[in-house]
Formats: C-alpha cells, sequence, structure tokens
C-alpha cells in the first residue's frame, strides 16, 4: 500500500493517522508519483483532514519527549527521497516507547531522521547569513535561494522578526515555492510561485548592487586570498544568487 499526500505536514499527518487506524505499515507515503511501483501496490488517495491530523500532533505531544517533535518536524523538511516512511517509522516507535524515547538515540529507527533533522537545522542557521534581497518596483523586496532542503517555513520567522515594517518574498524557483510577508498583518504564508520574466528592479537597486559589491571587493584583503578556504565556508552551490558574486 502507497499513501499518496499533498506534501504538506498536516497532510503528512492525516496519512501516518490512517495508517495507524488500519493498524498497519505503508510500503510508502509520497507526495508525487513513485519512482518505481510495484506490480500489485496500491496508490491510495489521503485528503487531507485538519482535525485527523491536529488529534495526531496532541497525543505526539502529549507523549514524545522534549526535542523530538521538533526533531519530526525539521526531518519532514528534508530534500530527501522516501522520508516519509522514515518518519512514520520514528513516530510509532516514539509513540510506543514514550518517555524512554529520548534515550534511544542509537536506535536504528531514529539515527536516520535525527541525522536528516540536523542537516536541514544547518542549512536553515546559514541560510538565515545568506538571504540577500532585491528592491522592486512597487516597494517589494525579494530574494531567491536554492537549498538542498524545505527550509523556507523555518527560515521565514527569523525575517518575520527582523523585517516586520516591510513586504518580502523570499523564493525557492528549484521548487516553485515562496514565502510571502504581509506587514500589516505581520504574517508570513507559503505560496506556489514561478518568475519567467526578468524582475522590475526599482531605480536605486543596481545602484546599491553596486555598492554592495565594490564593499565586498574592498574588503578582502588581497594577499590573503584563499579560494580553497572560501569554497569549504561557502560551497559553489549557494553563491548562485548572492550579488557579491556576480561577475
Amino acid at each position: 500500500m502507497i499513501l499518496r499526500y499533498d506534501g504538506t505536514f498536516v497532510g503528512f499527518l492525516t496519512a501516518a493517522a490512517l495508517a495507524r487506524e488500519r493498524g498497519v505499515t505503508p510500503d510508502a507515503i509520497v507526495d508525487r508519483e513513485p519512482e518505481q511501483q510495484g506490480l500489485f501496490a496500491a496508490i491510495e488517495e489521503v485528503e487531507t483532514d485538519r482535525d485527523q491530523a491536529e488529534e495526531l500532533y496532541r497525543l505526539m505531544g502529549r507523549t514524545l519527549p522534549s526535542g523530538a517533535l521538533q526533531t519530526l518536524r525539521y526531518a519532514f523538511h528534508a530534500g530527501e527521497p522516501g522520508r516519509e516512511i522514515l518518519l512514520f517509522r520514528y513516530l510509532e516507535l516514539g509513540l510506543a516507547m514514550g518517555p524512554r524515547f529520548g534515550a534511544m538515540l542509537a536506535h536504528d529507527q531514529v539515527i536516520p531522521v535525527w541525522k536528516l533533522a540536523r542537516a536541514v537545522g544547518r542549512e536553515a542557521h546559514r541560510y538565515k547569513g545568506l538571504v540577500r534581497f532585491q528592491h522592486l518596483d512597487g516597494d517589494v523586496w525579494y530574494a531567491a535561494i536554492e537549498p538542498d532542503h524545505r527550509i523556507l517555513p523555518l527560515i521565514a520567522p527569523h525575517f518575520a522578526a527582523r523585517f516586520a515594517d516591510q513586504r518580502w518574498i523570499i523564493h525557492d524557483p528549484r521548487r516553485g515555492e515562496a514565502v510571502v510577508f504581509d506587514p500589516a498583518r505581520r504574517k508570513w504564508a507559503e505560496t506556489s510561485l514561478e518568475v519567467t520574466n526578468p524582475l522590475p528592479l526599482s531605480a536605486g537597486e543596481e545602484l546599491f548592487r553596486d555598492l554592495w559589491q565594490r564593499y565586498f571587493d574592498h574588503l578582502a584583503i588581497a594577499e590573503r586570498r584563499n579560494p580553497k578556504l572560501q569554497r569549504q565556508n561557502l560551497p559553489l552551490k549557494h553563491r548562485r544568487h548572492l550579488p557579491e558574486f556576480d561577475p
């Protein structure tokens, strides 16, 4: 049995609740067509049920030890294919073991999820310093990033607190996803977004980009350039949307 959900955390919890209700472990939980489908595998569409998901989430809050719920949430945002079934097994073990679950870090159902959560958390932390906004016509600030993991919901609260008086968008063009902040409501929301035309930059944007590049170039000490160390600290994959590395 393969359960297919809508790709949201609420949808995943709905699928997990459905499997628990039936007392079965699915062969897979996916948000897209499985790459390899068995001859006799049945794909079942799971309709997201917020009430059912919230009931399971409350059970998790009462049962799982401190930190385990955050580990689950972070690991869910990983870009790892097949992560959902790992999360389901992690969740099942945690609900079965209760308070003892916190001491089971070496368990083979815990280690993969913990590693995913750590990778997501590290990348989210790094990108808080790698987002570069561009000022667009209409007084909107736009930034594009292409992380390995789906970290937009994890970094949005940071920028909502820092730029609470600005309208901004952080876009993941590779996945076609974005978070959009409304300063009037002081809230951010996830949305789908595709950019097909050149961005309408404001009149001062090119000037500020040029000033930033000049500052970055003059700040460096030419005699102490170390490209190898620089690549270790800031891999090339992170530089595509950084104006200081724009040739």
